[in-house]
């Protein structure tokens, strides 16, 4: 079944364009990566899929009907960042028994194992708790909504490495005892990448990568080698050049067989595959400003 689909979707504010004719579809059950730079559009779209902002054209379905001024659609959609500026003045235990109140499958017992893992003191007012367990009140809520559409903007970057790597272990598990969907937008590409079945990547309000993480690895590359090789890869997607002194890297994005690789091997180029956090930068290289 498909959690989250969109077609067409576009949204400007005055005549700056944060979303261009943004499609696709996300699947139940999986965690999905929401990539892309400062500006490109992730927490424009989440809006979007969360009702909280109204495409100016295209359509949005959530587990397959329309989402907007739907009660039922909203009840399994669950959106948060990492401050709740609407709950500054309110004790944790008042915002968690709103929350309950709000989404009817509600898990209390993962919420008092939860309070207890991040160390949140039930009776502190949320604008007294550290940066790192305001972010862990968001986790909190996400997880215990039991909503099927769970989406989360940059929440994790308040936690300390050690409450991250707590946070990816937990969702794991609750992952695979009730399978939901999770769209997670972030820049900590490299540290969440185990977490991920799915990529999509926006850039400048455009989707330009959604794939799934496995068939990512085998077709993203990087090719080193001598500048005056580059004829050698004519015909590939390269996606990036970077050059050091004589020396370039190519990176490249599509098949590249086994025959091929040895034949580039032969002509003085070292092949690696691209980690996810290098193929971002690949692709999204053309909007970086090149120091002078």
């Amino acid at each position: 079944m498909i959690a989250i689909e969109c077609e067409g979707i576009s949204k400007s504010f005055g005549n700056a364009k944060a979303l261009e004719n943004v499609s696709c579809a996300l699947e139940e059950g999986k965690i999905y990566a929401l990539l892309g730079r400062n500006g490109a559009g992730k927490t424009t779209l989440l809006n979007c899929l969360c009702t909280k902002y109204l495409p100016d054209c295209g359509e949005i379905k959530i587990l397959e009907e329309k989402a907007y001024e739907n009660e039922k659609v909203l009840s399994e959609i669950c959106f948060l960042s990492d401050y709740l500026d609407a709950f500054t003045t309110k004790k944790v235990n008042n915002i968690l028994k709103f929350a309950s109140t709000f989404y009817p499958k509600w898990d209390n017992e993962l919420m008092e194992r939860l309070l207890a893992f991040f160390e949140i003191n039930k009776k502190s007012k949320y604008d007294a708790l550290s940066k790192g367990r305001q972010t862990a009140v968001s986790i909190v809520i996400g997880l215990c909504s039991g909503c099927q559409v769970v989406l989360l903007d940059e929440i994790y970057s308040g936690l300390d490495a050690v409450a991250r790597q707590g946070f990816y272990q937990i969702l794991l598990s609750e992952q695979e005892k009730n399978p939901r969907t999770f769209v997670l937008s972030t820049h900590l590409i490299e540290e969440m990448s185990g977490l991920f079945d799915h990529v999509v990547m926006i850039d400048k309000g455009k989707v330009i990568l959604d794939e799934e993480i496995e068939g990512l690895h085998e077709k993203a590359y990087k090719c080193i080698g001598r500048a005056e090789y580059e004829r050698y890869l004519q015909g590939k997607n390269v996606i990036c050049k970077k050059q050091a002194g004589a020396v370039m890297e190519y990176d490249i994005y599509g098949e590249l067989t086994w025959e091929e690789q040895k034949k580039l091997e032969e002509c003085g180029f070292g092949i690696d595959h691209l980690s996810l956090q290098e193929l971002f930068v690949a692709f999204t290289a053309d909007s970086i400003k090149e120091w002078r």
